[in-house]
């Protein structure tokens, strides 16, 4: 008898998806089904299972909602949610509320879902629970390390001042407008959290976070966004493991929750390495990590040609870049 990998919980209100999750997913792992978030939770309260797939649009309880619980009840159970690219705030609310581990568009790839898994099973099996973070409110204490580091990139100034005021004299804050003085500061000091917009100027600023989540993990990441893609921040979930994705505007109390939430979990995260491995994030291709070189290196000569008497500046970015991401 084979020994299975791991036990799976699968949701779909779609007696035919939960057919064929079942019939991809049996080989190797052992497999429950529910139709519905009630009967979800019943069995996660029965079984302690490794990893739970939920598809999105569901009648009564969604699959975020059901995902959400499922944190609570279950800290060490694994979190994929299935759904459309045209569910855009299923996406944000997987980010915001749910924590999902993966993000899977139907229809999934048949070879690349259970490898999906049984990376989720690994992780559950082998890595420390994450203890569920106590709730806070907009006027709960900010609580942070005394050399914490928040860096703001965003082309718009108010956003830094904002973030300053937020925080005050308790936690040091870096701002730039621009992605190559970003990869300069990141390579000079520690940085705990990264607050971005999704594109400042014209370039695209989740490449950075993206490739910074695969080799820093402790830092964690706040997405800023007037418009949000729903390629983009799949991207966000899969292989940089945002933590908050944020919709501008945004009030400031509501970001004061955000940066006192990222700030204790990037200090869980430091007090207990191993729990990175539970935000384990999807290779970034090459492709992606060339294309943000060139757009570095391109910012950081105007920003040189705009201001001679930085004569370094160059050679420090090329020294960052390369330390940070290997080019």
């Amino acid at each position: 008898m084979t020994t299975k990998l791991g036990k799976i919980l699968c949701v779909d209100d779609e007696p035919n998806i939960v057919r064929s999750l079942q019939w991809l997913l049996q080989k190797e792992f052992e497999v429950h089904t529910a139709n519905n978030g009630q009967c979800a939770l019943a069995l996660v309260q029965q079984y302690d299972f490794d990893v739970v797939i939920s598809d999105q649009r569901m009648p009564v309880m969604t699959g975020v909602e059901l995902l959400r619980e499922v944190r609570r009840l279950s800290p060490r159970t694994m979190r994929i949610l299935l759904t459309g690219y045209s569910d855009m705030q299923a996406i944000l609310r997987s980010i915001n509320e749910s924590e999902v581990f993966r993000f899977v568009n139907k229809p999934w790839n048949i070879t690349e879902l259970p490898r999906v898994v049984a990376q989720a099973v690994n992780i559950a099996r082998t890595r420390p629970v994450e203890t569920v973070a106590e709730t806070i409110t907009e006027d709960t204490p900010l609580q942070a390390a005394n050399d914490d580091c928040v860096l703001v990139i965003d082309d718009d100034p108010e956003m830094g001042r904002a973030i300053s005021e937020i925080v005050g004299n308790t936690v040091r804050v870096s701002y730039t407008p621009n992605l190559a003085e970003a990869v300069d500061i990141l390579n000079r000091e520690p940085v705990s959290v990264i607050v971005s917009e999704t594109r400042v100027g014209s370039i695209d600023a989740t490449r950075l976070v993206r490739l910074m989540k695969s080799r820093h993990p402790e830092i964690v990441t706040v997405m800023l966004s007037e418009d949000a893609d729903a390629d983009a921040v799949t991207n966000l979930i899969n292989q940089g493991q945002v933590y908050r994705f944020v919709p501008k505007p945004v009030r400031a109390g509501f970001l004061r929750l955000v940066l006192n939430s990222a700030l204790r979990k990037h200090n869980s995260l430091m007090a207990e390495p191993q729990l990175a491995a539970r935000h384990a994030v999807e290779c970034t291709p090459a492709e992606v990590a060339d294309s943000l070189v060139s757009d570095v290196r391109e910012v950081a000569n105007q920003v040189q040609a705009a201001d001679p008497g930085r004569g370094g500046f160059l050679a420090a970015i090329g020294a960052g870049l390369r330390r940070l991401f290997g080019r």
